[in-house]
């Protein structure tokens, strides 16, 4: 099956209907619940899982989205986990890139975030678009107009030269600083940008060296991106440093971790962190 161009051809689709429906509706006021729900459902979700079923519901896979019931079939071989906006509220305000994110597993009784064979990441404002391409990681880039293979080979090896993502918001700054606060001061640059699943793409490329998802509200959507770092040499743990890739994930599990570069980087976190 060549999720390559199924991926392409749902986020050309999706950037068309829910640009017309954003445009049409205006900027902001399109979340469907109150602003103080962490994990709100958004209205430009359920536009986006009505495309999203209209163009995958002939395929011989199971559809998983956030917040929607499965769509699931008999003959199905494989899993399609999607995010159709991931950062809605970057997208509600027209800021950030918020971004398409779609991973596939075998389909498997029990499975581990290493049966993620394939991911792809599309930003709907950037226009880039990360992917999996015969087990390497690609970065399609609109500003360059090129393909390019990506990876993590010159990751800042040190928390003094890293680029870092810290996210206190959604009013979990508390969990965050608890765990994150002994970081700050050691790394070159701090910034607090789109969506998870932008900056483990991000990650891969090296215009960031690391991220922390510390505030026990991140689920297993947000780690879509998995392959693409992964396959760009990169590792994601939880907030012990234990590698992410053969932990078994559940739809509706929590998930904290560390997505860095290298290994180095997550080693020194952890040791900061432990000599507090």
């Amino acid at each position: 099956m060549d999720f390559i161009q199924i991926s392409k051809t749902l986020f050309s689709s999706l950037q068309e209907n829910l640009n017309l429906h954003r445009r049409e509706k205006g900027l902001f006021g399109l979340n469907s619940v109150a602003d103080k729900e962490v994990k709100a459902t958004h209205l430009i979700d359920e536009v986006a899982f009505e495309v999203i079923r209209k163009e995958l519901l002939e395929l011989p896979v199971n559809i998983y989205m956030e917040g929607f019931p499965a769509i699931k079939t008999e003959s199905a071989e494989f899993n399609i986990y999607i995010d159709p906006v991931d950062g809605s509220r970057n997208w509600d305000r027209g800021v950030g890139d918020p971004s398409f994110c779609l991973a596939v597993s075998p389909v498997k009784e029990s499975l581990r975030f290493g049966d993620l064979s394939f991911s792809f990441i599309g930003g709907y404002h950037s226009h880039d678009r990360y992917y999996i391409q015969n087990g390497k990681a690609i970065f399609d880039s609109h500003l360059l107009q090129k393909q390019i293979e990506i990876n993590t080979k010159n990751a800042a090896a040190k928390l003094g030269d890293a680029h870092a993502y810290l996210k206190p918001g959604y009013t979990a700054t508390k969990a965050h600083f608890d765990y994150c606060w002994p970081i700050y001061p050691l790394v070159k640059d701090i910034r607090a940008i789109d969506n998870s699943g932008m900056d483990l793409c991000e990650i891969a490329r090296g215009a960031a060296d690391f991220s922390i998802e510390c505030r026990k509200l991140s689920d297993f959507y947000n780690l879509l991106a998995f392959p693409i770092l992964k396959a760009a040499g990169g590792v994601v743990t939880d907030l012990n440093g234990q590698d992410l890739t053969g932990m078994t994930f559940e739809l509706e599990g929590q998930y904290d971790f560390i997505a860095a570069g290298n290994r180095m980087l997550v080693d020194e976190i952890i040791q900061k962190r432990g000599s507090i």
